[in-house]
């Protein structure tokens, strides 16, 4: 944290969010000779990684794609020890490169950001934090995150209960005991998968609440030898190549195969491997066909609910965890390590909250159409208001006090989902329209990008730069056009916002992938920076 703690504080640049793609932000600005800070609600940096410390929480993309790629030095240091990472070893990560690049005297930590302000007189921002403190940056970069806003359930009595609770992504440092306990996992997307297993273990008695299931498929995570390791920075740049041509931002790319032109058994053959293979594979590396034609699609889902048959060994319970309401790949995948054994188990139990409401929280449970469960611990695996939730926290005002929130009313409104329309020198980094996929690799772009534009505009003698209410709604046509004639297209997911009730559907990521969006983005920046407006 800076030594000296002024009233108010201007800078060039002020970053919003210590995360992975926050922290490079920071870097960047700083490497091109701009005062800039950086603003934290935690009391550590990581982000996702240093909220979201339940037991089990670990990357989906490989440690090594994840991770950065601007420094050599930091890759010929850094041993990553497992394929896909746990979250303990990925804030170590994190707060290593902050302290090799001497980036831990420019982040204030324990300020979260109340509110934000544009002051057209002075060309400004100003930014209040809960603290009391006050920075006026030229230029307000937010680094938010699109999974860092969590939801709870909306049934009443949740202040009633009186026994230990936690929601996933604000995990107690301390972390929770579950042994001998009486504990309910509320939710069975990503985390609530990741998690189920551990308390299972430890717990006198489990019940799940699930709203819908999901098609998990195996993470088959494995340890990294020093021989690999040595492999994998032999390779690293092959390794960056690939993430950049990769749709995903990610080590995997679709086949271009019809699976719909292969006999079954083929077909299975190719399944098989696709499943038994580590991480997100038999998402983004399977048939191209899959996400585009239902029949295709109706096949991989017919293959992923025969294995979980296979693992369940109830087969009522087992129905009720394949999905009915949607095909595979239409939500994210969550990746999962021994998830359906459990419900072997004798003291687990599932409730689908479709036939058994949950009626309210009480002070020592949970009440339903069908009776009470007595709990000493209930855990929110109840994900987040995803993308805009974060910003939507924020009152974040442009001009004649524009409220964004308000702005975004019907879903987010953007220009290459890095500007907004009204809100000048406002960047997005990691936020709405611009993302999918293997987050760091979307974000190292777009800091870079920001970082540059922000360079230039001090050269130039430039104050303020925004885009276009025409390039704002062109923008939106084109990412609302990536999901036209794809499986996504009535998809209901927190992609869409539609696990938080009355929220408007609208797209809210990036589904043309990561070379198609670099390119659009490179070609408005090739042409004078088309769709924006720069004044001094």
């Amino acid at each position: 944290m800076p030594e000296s703690q002024p009233a108010v504080t201007t800078l060039d640049a002020l970053v919003v969010g210590a995360g992975v793609s926050g922290i490079y932000q920071l870097y960047t600005l700083r490497e091109r000779g701009l005062d800039a800070q950086m603003v934290e609600a935690g009391s550590g940096v990581g982000g996702v990684w240093y909220w979201n410390r339940y037991p089990g929480a670990r990357f989906d993309s490989e440690s090594y794609a994840y991770g950065y790629f601007f420094s050599r030095e930091l890759i010929d240091e850094w041993d990553w020890s497992e394929e896909y990472a746990g979250q303990p070893e990925t804030e170590r990560y994190l707060n290593y490169a902050v302290d090799k690049f001497d980036l831990r005297r420019l982040i204030n930590l324990e300020q979260r950001v109340t509110s934000a302000e544009w002051d057209a007189d002075d060309a400004r921002w100003t930014v209040t934090t809960q603290s009391g403190r006050v920075w006026r940056p030229r230029h307000l970069v937010t680094a938010l995150g699109i999974l860092s806003a969590p939801a709870f359930p909306s049934a009443p009595g949740l202040d009633d209960y009186r026994g230990e609770r936690a929601h996933t992504g604000l995990w107690p440092a301390e972390g929770i005991d579950f042994t001998g306990k009486k504990v309910a996992v509320i939710g069975t997307g990503s985390s609530g998968v990741q998690i189920i297993p551990f308390v299972a273990r430890d717990a006198e008695k489990l019940v799940v609440f699930q709203r819908s299931p999901n098609w998990c498929t195996p993470i088959n995570n494995f340890a990294i030898s020093p021989e690999r390791m040595a492999d994998i920075r032999g390779r690293i740049d092959e390794i960056w190549e690939t993430t950049q041509l990769s749709p995903s931002g990610s080590m995997h790319r679709p086949m271009s195969e019809s699976s719909l032109d292969m006999d079954p058994e083929e077909r299975r053959r190719h399944f098989d491997r696709l499943y038994d293979s580590p991480g997100l594979i038999m998402a983004l590396a399977n048939f191209r066909d899959v996400a585009l034609d239902k029949r295709a699609n109706d096949n991989a889902t017919a293959y992923i609910a025969e294995r979980i048959r296979a693992r369940v060994n109830d087969p009522e319970l087992a129905e009720r965890l394949i999905p009915k309401d949607h095909g595979f790949g239409q939500k994210r995948p969550p990746l999962e390590n021994g998830y359906y054994e459990v419900f072997n188990e004798p003291h687990v139990s599932l409730v689908s909250t479709g036939d058994e409401p949950i009626i309210r929280f009480t002070e020592t449970g949970i009440e339903t159409v069908r009776g009470h469960y007595d709990l000493d611990v209930i855990v929110f695996a109840t994900g987040f208001e995803a993308v805009v939730g974060s910003y939507n926290r924020v009152d974040i005002r442009g001009r004649d006090g524009l409220s964004l929130r308000d702005h975004w009313e019907a879903g987010p409104r953007t220009y290459l989902g890095l500007t907004v329309a009204g809100f000048p020198n406002l960047f997005l980094v990691g936020g709405p329209q611009s993302t999918t996929g293997n987050i760091p690799r979307a974000t190292d772009f777009q800091a870079d990008w920001v970082a540059t534009t922000i360079a230039r505009m001090r050269e130039r003698g430039e104050t303020t730069v925004e885009p276009t209410a025409a390039a704002e709604d062109a923008w939106i046509d084109h990412v609302n056009g990536g999901i036209v004639g794809t499986l996504m297209e009535t998809a209901e997911s927190w992609a869409f916002g539609s696990n938080v009730p009355g929220r408007k559907r609208a797209y809210l990521l990036y589904a043309g992938g990561l070379p198609q969006y670099r390119e659009r983005v490179r070609a408005a920046t090739d042409d004078d920076y088309r769709g924006l407006s720069f004044s001094s």
